[in-house]
């Protein structure tokens, strides 16, 4: 059973007044989450931690995407928790000039309960490249090894399967690599991936109105050949008090059921 949360995010924060700073440099990332999942028995807990390999400049770029429009390499690990379930999460991502972009992946889910037992691994790799300043397009794969057990009649039954996902993906920023005076604009990714019998379509685009603030909408679209669709759309916006600290806060809604589909709350903090 390959488990799906649509939302990620948390938490709180400084509410210091927002000044342009001039060239803050920033090595250290953390995010800290946490979200009323639907047809979930408890909250979703969850921080994330990056580390950048070159200082990121805060400046005139949009503050939120500063590290990808000035190409930094990272490494990242996240952790999020839910009822009896734990996902850690290991990526990396490389910018060889602009000619190849590696984006490397390793995440691992249990669920734990007394009687049951599931563990997912999955191992991805993206590559990509930049058509100019603009314009970023790629493909990828993730390979995921799944085993679950449970007792039935006193004997314990194990299970396992290995599956292959593949991908495409593009990614424009009307922001250039350099930018002298902030200019509104917009930054717009999509990604299609064919896993199974799913096919999954993923839109993100966020208007940065101001460097430190953006309003976005998401899309995800799912079509299974035996249990139909299913689609959620979140409205969500992003706002940086300082170059050091800001929130994310956004609702989706489930076209399908008609319901509330996703909830999202995240405090991110620089340093």
């Amino acid at each position: 059973m390959f488990l799906r949360v649509f939302s990620t995010s948390l938490l709180a924060l400084s509410l210091t007044p927002c000044a342009f700073a001039q060239s803050v440099p920033i090595n250290h990332e953390v995010s800290v989450g946490f979200a009323d999942v639907r047809d979930a028995d408890d909250n979703f807990v969850g921080v994330s931690y990056r580390y950048y390999l070159e200082s990121v400049d805060i400046d005139e770029q949009p503050w939120t995407i500063s590290p990808y429009l000035q190409r930094t390499n990272n490494v990242s690990v996240d952790y999020f928790g839910i009822d009896n379930l734990d996902a850690i999460n290991v990526n990396g991502e490389w910018f060889y000039s602009n000619s190849l972009v590696l984006r490397g992946r390793y995440g691992s889910v249990a669920n734990d309960s007394r009687n049951y037992e599931e563990t997912l691994h999955r191992f991805g790799l993206d590559v990509s490249t930049f058509a100019n300043d603009h314009w970023e397009y790629g493909a990828g794969f993730d390979f995921y090894d799944y085993e679950e057990s449970f007792f039935r009649s006193g004997d314990k039954i194990t299970r396992s399967d290995d599956e292959l996902s593949v991908s495409v993906f593009a990614r424009y920023s009307s922001f250039g690599t350099q930018m002298r005076s902030f200019t509104p604009g917009w930054d717009v990714q999509a990604r299609g991936t064919y896993f199974d019998d799913d096919l999954s379509i993923e839109i993100d685009a966020n208007y940065y109105v101001k460097a430190n603030w953006s309003v976005g909408v998401s899309a995800i679209y799912e079509n299974n050949d035996s249990f139909g669709s299913d689609n959620v759309i979140e409205l969500g916006t992003d706002y940086w008090f300082n170059p050091h600290a800001s929130i994310r806060f956004g609702l989706g809604y489930d076209t399908d059921d008609g319901n509330l589909g996703s909830a999202t709350l995240l405090g991110t903090f620089r340093f």
